[in-house]
């Protein structure tokens, strides 16, 4: 349990870890792709919800047809949520204070269409190397719309515009 707090507020034993998990539902929509992208089986991610449901009182996210649809509760804590969850992510990360770009040597990739590749990908290398020389980037043709490749991490950056909403 990340956190038990008993500060006479009648909150005892608030379980911390919900957040990342109640965020990944509302930004997903679907509990196979917030299990997905916290990296938990699909009927993990089923009790989460179900936890969720008992904590809130509310069901958050309702069947419709095939799909599920948040309620209204769920759609007006969205974004709070959301907030609160990077603020955490923020507050619990080691601060960085400075990068010294001439010592970094890693590869970012870069997915864009290739139109954008080929009239700035010249000029961008150019810029990355002269301040980060030990950069490399690497540019992957964005032949899909989809972020799944940004949300799993498999790239570093994405340009383009989406035909979906995603994070």
């Amino acid at each position: 349990m990340l956190a038990s707090i008993d500060m006479d507020t009648g909150m005892n034993d608030m379980d911390l870890n919900l957040l990342p998990a109640l965020d990944a539902l509302l930004t997903e929509g679907s509990v196979t792709g917030a299990a997905r992208r916290l990296g938990l089986s699909t009927s993990a991610m089923s009790r989460t919800l179900a936890r969720l449901r008992s904590v809130t009182g509310d069901p958050l996210l309702v069947r419709a047809g095939s799909r599920l649809v948040p309620t209204p509760r769920a759609i007006m804590i969205r974004d709070q949520v959301r907030d609160v969850a990077r603020d955490a992510r923020t507050l619990l990360s080691p601060q960085v204070t400075e990068v010294n770009l001439a010592a970094l040597e890693r590869t970012f990739v870069v997915r864009a269409n290739e139109g954008f590749i080929a009239l700035f990908a010249a000029s961008l290398v150019a810029a990355v190397a002269k301040a980060a020389p030990c950069v490399q980037l690497r540019f992957e043709p964005r032949l899909v719309k989809d972020a799944v490749f940004l949300r799993e991490g498999r790239v570093d950056l994405e340009i383009g515009v989406l035909g979906n909403s995603a994070p």
